[in-house]
């Protein structure tokens, strides 16, 4: 046959010059700005939105009401689990399979400092989803039923998210660095669920859903729309207008934790004194701190700790380490996480801190100005929706407005060498909180490191 006889051939285009492109016009550092939007309803709930004008749209009622305000642990992770609930005249079945057959979403959340029931819907169903979300958070049921149906499930999501261990290092580390308030678990333990009991959730919902402790926050949805639905929403509802519980500021400690594990990798997480969310400035610089040390996840095929970043050299084969930081409304958290092979954690947690010295000595211009490239695209992409309503509602708690991704990005851009030199100098000036998790045989003490 012919194609058994011809030689077959591939050419290629080689380039024998440079080749070169002429730029037409700067492309333009954001798209058009979305519609920022921050009021009161009428009974004093703060209301915000941040609308892009896309068909698809989120709602979240938001409480100042999370793990570092429990008087007994463990009773904010119960609340989220009972937070949906059969309401007088009506049942929870039927709540939520009408959410089902609009094709909405419904779920509920609770951080370190809030507790939040959500929904994700197109437009249309505003005025549907906003009476639901308010009747379901100022219901006044706490059934003993609905009570005991959901300790069996928080056991087993506690369970299931302590057996991470990165989830379990990460809540120890907090527990390390504050003690109590942000040091709180987020999760209720069985302990903890055996000490619980109705009243508790009920004596935690009265004292902290108040209207100067509650935001509504939109994402995609009319703020004037939003408004006169929240007041609509709420004129069933007579609610105290400021909380009687009290709130302690944070303290950083410090200290260490060793917990034996048996998982494959061992994990060593090392924890810094850090900035909060509400000084703008100071987030910003340690957001690009941040970014200065950790190269992980540029390339997705390259080395799991990256080719930039001043930790790249820190990490050893089948041993990585990342940056992360965590801010909260008075205080913040800066950390080093190494994983894998526990024979090689001390020496990559010793070459870590090292790098961060380096950090507080001298910050070169290249680095600087890839650090802040890669500080804004991670805080932008690493926004769920999820996660944008309830950073807006966290802000809007605190403060009473909010930092749009447009404008945390300028702030950014305005960080300089010397200030990210500072910010490093700051986290080595306080006492580390140390976390080892794995093979304790050979994982460092905090004073090797």
């Amino acid at each position: 046959m012919l194609r058994n006889t011809l030689q077959q051939r591939r050419s290629f285009a080689i380039a024998t010059s440079a080749v070169s492109y002429k730029r037409v016009g700067d492309q333009v550092s954001s798209a058009p700005a979305a519609v920022k939007s921050v009021t009161s309803a009428a009974n004093g709930v703060k209301i915000a939105t941040l609308d892009g004008r896309g068909p698809a749209s989120q709602v979240a009622v938001v409480v100042g009401a999370g793990a570092r305000h429990e008087a007994k642990a463990g009773v904010a992770h119960l609340l989220k689990a009972s937070l949906i609930r059969a309401r007088p005249g009506d049942n929870v079945v039927r709540a939520v399979r009408e959410f089902e057959l609009r094709g909405n979403t419904l779920y509920t959340a609770v951080s370190r400092e809030n507790t939040l029931i959500a929904s994700s819907f197109l437009r249309d169903d505003l005025v549907d989803v906003v009476p639901g979300l308010v009747s379901q958070v100022f219901n006044p049921s706490f059934q003993p039923y609905e009570f005991l149906d959901a300790i069996p499930g928080v056991e087993a999501e506690t369970a299931a998210s302590l057996e991470d261990p990165t989830t379990r290092v990460l809540d120890s580390l907090h527990s390390v660095a504050f003690r109590r308030g942000l040091g709180n678990s987020l999760f209720a333990t069985p302990d903890a669920l055996h000490h619980l009991k109705r009243a508790d959730l009920q004596a935690f919902a009265a004292s902290h859903f108040t209207a100067d402790n509650i935001a509504v926050v939109g994402s995609g949805v009319a703020h004037e729309e939003l408004e006169a639905l929240v007041n609509s929403a709420f004129e069933g509802f007579s609610i105290p207008s400021t909380s009687s519980a009290s709130q302690t500021a944070s303290s950083y400690y410090g200290g260490e934790v060793r917990i034996a594990g048996s998982s494959s990798a061992s994990h060593l997480a090392i924890g810094f004194k850090s900035a909060a969310f509400t000084n703008t400035k100071s987030y910003a610089t340690a957001l690009v701190l941040r970014a200065l040390l950790d190269g992980s996840h540029r390339v997705k095929w390259g080395a799991t700790s990256g080719a930039t970043g001043l930790l790249a050299a820190a990490a050893a084969p089948g041993t990585n380490v990342s940056a992360f930081q965590t801010s909260y409304t008075d205080a913040g958290l800066f950390g080093l996480h190494i994983q894998g092979n526990a024979s090689n954690v001390k020496s990559v947690a010793q070459k870590s801190v090292e790098a961060v010295k380096r950090a507080a000595s001298s910050v070169s211009d290249a680095d600087l100005a890839r650090a802040k490239k890669i500080a804004i695209v991670d805080y932008e992409l690493g926004q769920s929706r999820d996660e944008l309503v309830a950073d807006i509602a966290r802000q809007v708690l605190a403060s009473g407005n909010f930092v749009t991704v447009a404008e945390l990005a300028a702030e950014i851009s305005r960080v300089s060498a010397s200030e990210v030199a500072q910010a490093a100098q700051a986290l080595l000036s306080s006492k580390a909180s140390v976390v080892s998790y794995g093979d304790l045989n050979k994982l460092p003490y905090a004073d090797e490191l």
